[in-house]
C-alpha cells in the first residue's frame, strides 16, 4: 500500500531491504574513525567513547515515540525525514569542533537512524511472518542490527585505510541521497489509519532522562581519565544524573502523560532482565578492551588485519539467529533454557580466549572465540526481548525497550570497558614486579630488549589471568540463570498482530466518540 500500485511485491521487499541497509551504515559517528578523530581534532579516547554511547542513547530515546510518530506520518514521509536528517548530519559532522555539539549530532544521528529503521521493520513484518511471530520477527530484527554491523565495520574499516575517514560519511551521504531519491519515485503518501495527533509527548521528560542517561555515561566515560570522584566534573556529572532521575520519577506521579510512565517500571522480572543484560556487557567488554589489547599490543596486527574477525562474529549472528527461531517456533524450547545457551556460548568466547593468549599465533586462532561470541551477543539480545514482550503490557512495551536500552546499550556498555581496563591496569602492574625480579639480567640482552620482553609477558599473563575471570564470571551467570526463576509464557508464540488490532480499536472508538461529540 505504501509504494505506488506498478510496483512490484519483489521489488518492494527489496527496496526496504536497501533502506535498511542505508540506515544500518549511516551514524553521526563511527567507532572505527575514532583513533583518526584523535589524531585530528585533538580529542582523547574518552571524547570518542562519549560520542559513541551518545548515539546508542539517540536510539534507545526513539522507542517511546515509535507509534506516535508512525501514525502521524505516512511511511514515505518518515523514510524522507529520516534519511534527510542522517544527510545533513553527516555533511556538518566532519566540519565540527565543537564538542557540545558534536554531541548533539551524534544523539540526533542515532534517533534519526532507528526513525528510519523501524519504519522498515514495520512494514516488512507481514513479509518476515505473515503469522506476525514475534520470535521469528526479533531473530530477524537483532540479526539485521546487530550481525550486520560487524560486515559496515569490516567495510568502514577498508575505506579508512584505503582513504580517508571523512569518505565515511561522504558514502553515508550517497547511500541516504539514494534512499531519498527512490523514497519520491517508487512510493506514495498512505494512511492505514485516520492521523493520529502528536499529543501526549512530553519532550521535558525526555530531556531529562536523555541527561540523566548522558551524565552517568560522562561519568564512567571519564572517570578513570578525570580520577573519579576526586575531580569536581566527575561529582558534577553524578550530581546531575541523580537529580534528573529524581525529577523524572517525581514527574511521573503529577502528569498524564510522562516520556517513560510508572507502569514500564512494574513490568515482571525487569530487574532481571537488566542485571542479564549487564552481564551481558561486562562479557563483551572482554573483547572491545582485552581483544582489541592482545591483537594490537601483542600481536601487532593493525586495524585492516584484525577487521577480518567481524567475518566469523557475522556467522555466529546469523547461527544465533535461526537457532533462536528454531527454538522457540519449532522445538517449542523454555525460555530459560534458551537464554542458558546464549549465555553458554558467551562464556566460551573468554575460556577459550584464555588458552589462545600467545604471542605469535594466526588469527585464524582467533575465529572460533570470535564465532562464539557473535552467537551469543544476539542470542541474549533475542532470547531477552522475547521475554520482555510477551510479560509487558503492550502499553508500556516500547517504553521498557527505552529503559533496558539504557543498560543494553547506555551505561552497561561504558561500565563493561571501564571494568576491564581498570583490571587490566590494576593486573599489568601488579605482575610487572614479579616478572621483572625473575627476569636474567646477566647481559645477555639488551637492557632495551629486556624491558620490552617483560612488559610483553607482564601484558601476556595480565591477559590470561583477566580472561579466566571473564570465564569464571560467565560461569556465575550461568548458575544464577539455573537457579532463576522464569515464568512460562503466556503465549508460547508471541504475536505482534494482537498489538495492531488494539491501537485500531482505540482509533476507531475515538473517532466514535470525536463524530458523536460532532453530532450533538
Amino acid at each position: 500500500m505504501n509504494f505506488k500500485e506498478w510496483v512490484p511485491d519483489r521489488v518492494r521487499i527489496l527496496l526496504y531491504l536497501c533502506f535498511l541497509v542505508a540506515f544500518q551504515f549511516s551514524n553521526g559517528f563511527y567507532f572505527t574513525t575514532m583513533a583518526q578523530l584523535v589524531g585530528e581534532r585533538n580529542l582523547t579516547m574518552s571524547d570518542t567513547h562519549m560520542f559513541g554511547q551518545t548515539v546508542l542513547t539517540g536510539l534507545c530515546f526513539y522507542f517511546p515515540l515509535a507509534f506516535r510518530l508512525k501514525f502521524r506520518f505516512t511511511n514515505m514521509t518518515s523514510l524522507t525525514i529520516a534519511a534527510t536528517g542522517q544527510l545533513i548530519i553527516n555533511l556538518v559532522f566532519p566540519h565540527v569542533h565543537n564538542y557540545s555539539v558534536m554531541l548533539l549530532l551524534c544523539y540526533l544521528g542515532g534517533f534519526c537512524r532507528l526513525y528510519g529503521t523501524f519504519e522498515c521493520f514495520s512494514n516488512l513484518l507481514p513479509k518476515v511472518t505473515p503469522t506476525y511471530n514475534y520470535a521469528v520477527f526479533l531473530s530477524f530484527v537483532f540479526f539485521v542490527v546487530i550481525g550486520c554491523v560487524g560486515v559496515f565495520v569490516w567495510l568502514a574499516i577498508q575505506i579508512i585505510y584505503y582513504y580517508d575517514w571523512q569518505h565515511i560519511h561522504l558514502l553515508a551521504v550517497a547511500l541516504c541521497a539514494s534512499v531519498i531519491v527512490l523514497v519520491r519515485i517508487f512510493m506514495r503518501p498512505f494512511r492505514p489509519m485516520p492521523k493520529m495527533p502528536l499529543l501526549g509527548i512530553d519532550p521535558l521528560g525526555m530531556v531529562l532522562w536523555t541527561a540523566f542517561i548522558l551524565s552517568a555515561i560522562f561519568a564512567v566515560c571519564y572517570g578513570e581519565e578525570f580520577n573519579w570522584l576526586a575531580d569536581r566534573r566527575i561529582r558534577l556529572a553524578l550530581g546531575i544524573s541523580m537529580l534528573a532521575l529524581a525529577t523524572c520519577f517525581l514527574r511521573m506521579n503529577h502528569i498524564r502523560h510522562s516520556f517513560i510512565e510508572y507502569g514500564a517500571f512494574r513490568c515482571p522480572n525487569l530487574l532481571n532482565l537488566m542485571i542479564l543484560f549487564l552481564g551481558l556487557d561486562v562479557l563483551l567488554g572482554s573483547q572491545n578492551v582485552l581483544q582489541n589489547v592482545f591483537t594490537d599490543g601483542v600481536l601487532g596486527y593493525g586495524q585492516i588485519t584484525a577487521a577480518q574477525l567481524k567475518w566469523p562474529e557475522f556467522f555466529g549472528a546469523v547461527a544465533a539467529a535461526l537457532f533462536c527461531w528454531q527454538a522457540r517456533t519449532r522445538w517449542g524450547w523454555h525460555l530459560k533454557t534458551l537464554t542458558f545457551w546464549c549465555f553458554l556460548a558467551m562464556t566460551v568466547y573468554p575460556l577459550l580466549m584464555s588458552r589462545l593468549i600467545w604471542p605469535g599465533i594466526n588469527i585464524w586462532h582467533l575465529w572460533l572465540p570470535s564465532f562464539f561470541l557473535g552467537f551469543g551477543h544476539v542470542g541474549v539480545f533475542i532470547v531477552l526481548t522475547v521475554y520482555a514482550q510477551a510479560y509487558c503490557n503492550f502499553k508500556y512495551y516500547f517504553q521498557v525497550l527505552c529503559v533496558l536500552g539504557f543498560m543494553r546499550m547506555g551505561i552497561g556498555d561504558v561500565i563493561g570497558i571501564a571494568v576491564w581496563e581498570r583490571a587490566l591496569t590494576a593486573q599489568v602492574g601488579q605482575f610487572l614486579p614479579t616478572i621483572g625480579m625473575m627476569a636474567d639480567g646477566n647481559g645477555a640482552l639488551p637492557v632495551g630488549r629486556m624491558v620490552e620482553a617483560v612488559n610483553q609477558q607482564a601484558l601476556l599473563s595480565a591477559l590470561r589471568e583477566l580472561y579466566g575471570w571473564a570465564a569464571l564470571f560467565g560461569c556465575v551467570l550461568l548458575i544464577i540463570i539455573l537457579m532463576g526463576h522464569f515464568d512460562s509464557l503466556r503465549n508460547p508464540v508471541p504475536k505482534l498482530k494482537q498489538a495492531y488490532v488494539i491501537i485500531r480499536k482505540r482509533r476507531m472508538m475515538e473517532k466514535e466518540n470525536s463524530d458523536n461529540k460532532q453530532d450533538e
